[in-house]
């Protein structure tokens, strides 16, 4: 009994470390964001802002570029994540189900583009988009993040799709249900879980991408949040109280989306993880 509660404070000490570490950034710009300027740069160094203040998000809403940045955020990562959706999801199920020559290897070399740094393939969609008179657009940054997330997205459900029991499979043939009538029916409503995940860090990667949107676009109509933000830190100032704004501002929607998609998350992680 003594070992056991021994264990198990270990375990919470772990825990907890691992939440202070996880939460001190997020913590230090909130409280970086409603710090006056004199604060931020105070010796000795000011915690807790005393009066707090607002002024940094009053600034960046009164300035219109939050705004932009976000709706173009919200474009970009909703249409390529429904895009990669549509195409992944029976990519993976045919991965999963239907052994050919090479599908192995086909497999493997999709999931090995995934390897590449996205510097190695900066070069190649820039000449690409400017071909296409693409440059400056959210267009770009679609078609760009199209094969990116797609990797992603087949790399989760292949295996989720894999564990599916073949019974069920072979009572839905009995039924009278064709190939595509098996996946619509049977294997899509089934895999909703592991859709979820998937589509989550589906977005999450288009959302705070940020190579290939400060290369693709040059203005604010099309720039996202990444590249607004970047934006603060100037030759001769960084703007730490509008960045940090902002920063807090950007992650509401992702961290509000994540708690409600918690439960469904958790099941789709666990998905494919055992053995038959």
């Amino acid at each position: 009994m003594h070992k056991l509660r021994l264990s198990n404070l270990a375990a919470y000490l772990i825990l907890i470390l691992m939440s202070v570490f996880v939460l001190f950034p997020f913590v230090w710009t909130f409280l970086t964001s409603i710090k006056t300027e004199v604060q931020m740069f105070a010796i000795p160094p000011v915690v807790v802002p005393d009066p707090a203040t607002l002024q940094h998000y009053q600034a960046i809403i009164d300035e219109g570029k939050f705004q932009s940045f976000m709706g173009n955020s919200l474009t970009v990562a909703l249409v390529s994540t429904v895009l990669s959706l549509a195409v992944g999801i029976p990519a993976s199920y045919g991965f999963a189900k239907y052994r050919y020559r090479f599908s192995g290897m086909l497999f493997a070399g999709v999931i090995a583009t995934r390897m590449f740094p996205p510097i190695v393939l900066g070069v190649p969609f820039f000449l690409m988009m400017r071909q296409l008179g693409l440059i400056n657009t959210e267009l770009a940054l679609i078609i760009t993040y199209l094969p990116l997330q797609l990797t992603l997205i087949i790399w989760i459900l292949e295996g989720f799709f894999r564990q599916l029991p073949h019974e069920i499979e072979e009572a839905a043939e009995i039924d009278g249900l064709g190939t595509l009538g098996k996946f619509l029916k049977i294997a899509v409503p089934l895999s909703l879980p592991a859709v979820g995940v998937a589509s989550i860090f589906s977005f999450l990667a288009a959302w705070n991408e940020f190579m290939f949107a400060l290369t693709l676009t040059r203005t604010q109509e099309t720039q996202t949040m990444p590249v607004g933000i970047a934006g603060y830190v100037t030759t001769f100032q960084t703007f730490w109280g509008k960045m940090s704004a902002t920063g807090i501002l950007y992650i509401i929607p992702v961290i509000l989306f994540t708690i409600i998609a918690q439960k469904g998350m958790i099941k789709g992680l666990t998905a494919g993880a055992t053995k038959e």
